[in-house]
């Protein structure tokens, strides 16, 4: 796929625009970013690694992309989209943003898997993004469908103030000032985390004792709540598939050895997905 050059895209070093050149991202101060032959760029700026390869390794984001492409997720996917397509009904009036196509940042993409159903699904032109501090899951992402496809954080989100209509945050670490900078007035976040009952069958499979999910995220001020939907449904998974959805999750670095043998024993379990879906507007720029 040929990466697609947005024209909110900032450098990371110095918040300078960034234009394509001769096959590289570059700013007028001169910072150059190739671009990968998998069609993608990587802005992901030193301060912002915590190692040479950070985020999920090639296993962890291959397990992903084959649980994923199963359609276990779907009904998320599917709720997803619906809000994704009332908030495009919905363009702020005074926003730079306010206007077709809408704009989707997914804000650690992983493989690419819901703005790829968007762009499959989705009733109207969009405008996609996607970033994640994997280079491995962003190589992947960028195979799957046309985008602006980039290796980089939350913590220093490489576009322009007010730039996306927008932002998905699936089951992942937000940053909410970040968030609220670049959402344009009247822009939607959108987030998907886990419910008490999420994977409840095998967090008791793996683990000796389960403990209650921690309690929601208190949303800054200007984060209004528009809706808060709880979606729970089962899947049927075989042996491969639970091996996929643990590594997949946080859950394959905190489980044991004995954890890790019982689900070796399973042939296939019965799983519930259980997760909250809130949408929020941003009422501040």
């Amino acid at each position: 796929m040929a990466f697609l050059t947005h024209p909110a895209l900032r450098c990371p070093l110095d918040a300078m625009p960034l234009v394509l050149e001769d096959g590289s991202l570059i700013c007028s101060n001169g910072h150059r970013y190739d671009i990968g032959k998998q069609g993608y760029a990587n802005l992901l700026s030193v301060q912002h690694k915590r190692s040479l390869n950070p985020g999920d390794s090639k296993d962890m984001v291959s397990a992903r992309q084959s649980f994923l492409s199963a359609g276990f997720y779907e009904p998320i996917a599917k709720s997803v989209m619906h809000s994704v397509s009332q908030a495009a009904k919905l363009p702020a009036a005074q926003s730079p943003a306010a206007k077709s196509p809408v704009t989707v940042l997914d804000a650690g993409c992983g493989e690419g898997y819901y703005l790829h159903y968007l762009s499959e699904h989705h009733r109207g032109p969009l405008n996609i993004i996607g970033f994640d501090i994997s280079k491995w899951a962003v190589q992947r992402a960028a195979r799957r469908c046309h985008g602006t496809w980039m290796v980089a954080s939350n913590k220093n989100i490489p576009l322009v103030d007010s730039s996306v209509d927008v932002v998905l945050e699936m089951f992942g670490f937000p940053d909410y000032a970040s968030f609220e900078r670049i959402l344009a007035p009247g822009g939607r976040l959108i987030r998907v985390t886990p419910a008490p009952q999420h994977l409840i069958e095998l967090r008791r499979l793996i683990y000796p004792q389960v403990h209650q999910m921690a309690n929601a995220d208190r949303y800054p001020s200007s984060l209004h709540t528009l809706s808060s939907e709880q979606l729970a449904f089962n899947v049927e998974l075989e042996h491969q598939s639970l091996k996929d959805l643990l590594l997949m999750t946080p859950h394959m670095f905190k489980t044991s050895m004995q954890g890790q043998s019982n689900l070796e024993r399973i042939d296939h379990l019965t799983v519930t997905v259980d997760v909250v879906i809130d949408t929020l507007v941003c009422t501040e720029s």
